[in-house]
């Protein structure tokens, strides 16, 4: 109970943030509360009983050295758990150790979007957004891969060799991040013009939508109870239906200012049609983060603050009202 009640005031200061643009609200409410609700998890998850599986499973392998091909694939992400529980001898201090650095490099990531327009306040809707909680909560390798994604996805423009390290470091800490290639190349291509650009992320989305499938031999690979990834293309389609209208008279903008919609439209589209439902859900909460960068920072050009705010507050409610409803999310908060 006590982490649903700290989620609910998580919540409820991002709204705060999000409605008064104050940066100092951000900086010293906001973020601090960020970090006491992340120790609120580890606590709830270490101690008192939390519903913490994949963390748990997590805490046992953190304590052993193995040089499996399992281990080897995502060897950063292994091995730098491995020395970090080394020298903290605590699974709890481990975890409270890669939660405070993603934090600071989430924060990190958004220095150069400091604005009076709320520019880092990005956090504010990814740190509540169901794809960051259960990353969090649960699927941990995948979201710390989505962190240095976020970070190369953001600078790629400004320092393309930087950005491409942290995309080949995000590799070894988990391999689906090779699924975001289309979105980047979308975003920045060496010195590629934005109509190649959209040839080439096209064009390697479809190859990858339709090869995954071929590779697990046309099988379904599963889905949870309810299937999400149904939900993920309904989600993905209503936007793209609403920024063509929005961008109708010059639908490159689309690319411009979103430049993940279309590459993730086509990946999601292509894995719901071929039956790949649980790379779909799976691959889907990578898409949301990405696309949840796109939409906030379109939200900074939009010149109406009371415009402005109202839909921050949709894309926040959004993105953060699915925890609340999905029965897997509240077994966490408890």
């Amino acid at each position: 109970m006590i982490e649903l009640i700290a989620f609910i005031i998580l919540f409820l200061l991002g709204i705060i943030t999000i409605i008064s643009e104050n940066n100092g609200i951000l900086r010293y409410i906001y973020i601090p509360f960020l970090v006491l609700f992340m120790v609120i998890v580890r606590v709830n998850g270490f101690y008192l009983g939390g519903y913490q599986e994949d963390i748990i499973t997590y805490g046992i392998e953190m304590k052993y050295m193995s040089f499996d091909i399992y281990y080897l694939r995502e060897f950063v992400f292994w091995y730098t758990l491995h020395l970090v529980y080394l020298v903290t001898h605590s699974e709890f201090i481990t975890f409270l150790v890669f939660d405070f650095l993603w934090i600071h490099i989430l924060l990190r990531t958004l220095k150069q979007n400091t604005s009076n327009k709320l520019g880092r306040g990005l956090i504010v809707i990814l740190a509540t957004s169901f794809p960051f909680f259960f990353g969090y909560e649960n699927i941990y390798r995948q979201f710390l891969a989505s962190i240095l994604l976020v970070y190369s996805y953001i600078i790629i423009k400004e320092s393309p060799s930087r950005s491409f390290k942290l995309f080949l470091l995000s590799i070894f800490i988990h391999n689906l991040s090779l699924f975001i290639i289309p979105i980047l190349i979308m975003r920045k291509f060496l010195y590629f013009k934005l109509e190649d650009r959209i040839f080439l992320s096209i064009s390697s989305s479809v190859i990858i939508a339709i090869a995954i499938p071929l590779m697990l031999f046309l099988k379904a690979t599963g889905a949870t109870i309810f299937n999400y990834s149904f939900l993920y293309l309904s989600l993905f389609l209503l936007f793209s239906l609403f920024f063509v209208f929005k961008f109708k008279e010059n639908v490159y903008l689309i690319v411009q200012k979103i430049p993940s919609l279309i590459p993730v439209t086509i990946l999601i589209s292509g894995f719901v049609f071929f039956k790949q439902e649980l790379i779909a859900e799976r691959i889907g909460m990578f898409f949301i983060i990405f696309f949840i960068v796109d939409v906030y920072n379109y939200s900074t050009t939009i010149q109406s603050k009371l415009n402005r705010i109202w839909f921050r507050c949709f894309i926040l409610l959004l993105f953060t009202l699915p925890v609340f409803m999905f029965s897997s999310s509240m077994l966490y908060l408890k």
